[in-house]
């Protein structure tokens, strides 16, 4: 029997199967919208991004998918370290704070997104793996059709009425025929990891043993930092992170991946430690150039997602959870627009803002403790006193552990202001950096008003409709257009306050 092959026509055609595109496909297809999904390669398959946050909880408990993630035997992370400054206590994000989500899971990603595509496929949405889009058809600036060709060597085209670009890093509208993604020169790193066995969990200052905690750690010599990820079956997931001109230069005094990657490691003290008994198994594996983000992630018809849209230095690890943030959004912003519940041009506008907004606080976060941790002779995060990090870390966890973008509950109103603030604060210092510097060019005050608004603040009026079989937008109520507004005040003050005190 011959290998099946996409048809002719699809309501919705999902490219890339990673993450934003099997959430997407999910959604879609649990709200019996036609989806199909064309996937480059054969899964299971190699992928950087290995540590989640806990704001994935409500998107997996929407897809359907919380059962079967929980029950894999994935490695729960409770929490998080980030020694940003040689000499200092590291920073701790404790996920069991939280109010609803005490942990998130260390995942190998060859494992986890088999497990959320396999998903896609019993919701419904059909997948071809081994099916990459060679070209995408344009009536004037909509896209129609995609050019395929299938593992079997027959090619073909799908016509569709939705097209969500989930491609990943080749990012397929955005690189080829948008021609709007921008690269962060600021982060523009190269990463060296792999895997060893046997080592250590993670100890803090009291020596206290978090098995299964993220944990993160600056160079002595200012260059990057170093993430380790404890994984199921005694893997640790353990790789360095330094600016491409610092690679070109390690490569041509210390030598190849290998040695650079061992000289990186001996600059951090936590990470020797952790691993002075442990062995390494496997390959190395490099990334380059990873951070980027495109102009816009929608337009008449289509929406980009996930890596296809953005991506971040993986500090802060938000590269799964704004996966799945776009692949939420693509889903109810398309359902929204073919119920009637709003225009097409609405709809992808509430998309475009609703991820961006997202990743702009990353950002800020990412951009704000890169200035610490090139610059290991002095406390340089801003608010910092003395050598107290925790202060920091407790005001951005909200923030780094997704809660704002997705999951109200988890949040009360006072802690948010704390944390809009702080981004806020954040933000006019990095506004103050060279000109020269493209993540200064990202702080206006546009960006200020617009991207990093309170999470619970509604775009145009509307919020994300999170229920299976009524998945859309809903507009707001009369209340909570009044609770808006204080809260929207309330950023603008500190943004007119923040100005002032510049002056």
């Amino acid at each position: 029997m011959p290998d099946a092959v996409p048809a002719e026509r699809t309501k919705v055609l999902v490219i890339g199967g990673g993450p934003a595109g099997s959430i997407t496909a999910s959604l879609l297809a649990r709200e019996n919208i036609e989806t199909t999904v064309l996937e480059r390669e054969k899964f299971p398959r190699y992928h950087i991004g290995e540590s989640l946050l806990t704001a994935i909880h409500p998107v997996l408990n929407l897809a359907g998918l919380s059962e079967k993630v929980d029950n894999f035997g994935f490695v729960k992370k409770y929490s998080g370290f980030f020694r940003v400054r040689q000499g200092t206590p590291a920073g701790h994000v404790d996920f069991r704070r939280n109010k609803l989500y005490k942990y998130s899971y260390q995942v190998r990603r060859s494992e986890f997104d088999q497990l959320l595509l396999d998903h896609s496929r019993e919701q419904g949405a059909k997948v071809f793996e081994e099916t990459p889009v060679q070209e995408i058809i344009f009536d004037k600036n909509r896209p129609v059709a995609v050019e395929w060709s299938h593992r079997s060597g027959q090619k073909g085209r799908t016509e569709f009425d939705y097209l969500v670009d989930a491609s990943g890093l080749s990012g397929l509208m955005a690189q080829k025929y948008l021609r709007n993604r921008h690269f962060q020169e600021t982060f523009a790193n190269v990463a060296i990891g792999g895997y060893w066995r046997g080592a250590l969990p993670y100890s803090d200052e009291e020596g206290t043993k978090h098995p299964g905690a993220f944990s993160m750690e600056a160079l002595a010599d200012n260059s990057g930092w170093t993430w380790a990820i404890p994984l199921r079956d005694g893997l640790l997931s353990l790789g360095i992170v330094i600016h491409r001109d610092q690679y070109k230069k390690w490569k041509e005094t210390i030598g190849d991946n290998e040695k650079i990657y061992h000289h990186g490691l001996s600059l951090c003290p936590d990470i020797m430690s952790l691993i002075k008994d442990a062995k390494f198994e496997g390959e190395l594996h490099q990334w380059t150039d990873y951070s980027y983000v495109a102009d816009s992630f929608s337009g008449p018809n289509y929406r980009l997602a996930g890596d296809a849209a953005a991506f971040i230095d993986p500090l802060f690890s938000s590269g799964v959870h704004l996966a799945m943030l776009g692949g939420l959004s693509s889903a109810a912003t398309i359902c929204a627009a073919l119920r009637g519940e709003i225009d097409e041009a609405g709809a992808g506008h509430f998309h475009d803002r609703y991820v961006r907004r997202a990743y702009t606080r990353f950002v800020i976060m990412v951009a704000g403790f890169y200035n610490q941790i090139r610059q290991q002779d002095e406390v340089r995060i801003q608010g910092v006193e003395a050598q107290n990090f925790q202060d920091a870390f407790n005001l951005i966890q909200p923030i780094v552990s997704g809660n704002t973008d997705v999951n109200h509950k988890d949040l009360n109103l006072e802690v948010v202001r704390r944390t809009m603030k702080y981004t806020t604060d954040m933000m006019m210092e990095l506004h103050n950096m060279p000109t020269g510097n493209p993540v200064a060019k990202l702080m206006s005050k546009k960006v200020l008003d617009e991207d990093i608004g309170d999470p619970f603040d509604a775009i145009d009026g509307r919020y994300i409709r999170m229920k299976t079989g009524e998945l859309g937008l809903v507009e707001m109520g009369r209340v909570e257009g009044w609770f808006q507004s204080l809260k929207e005040s309330f950023v603008k003050l500190v943004v007119r306050g923040s100005d002032k005190m510049r002056v």
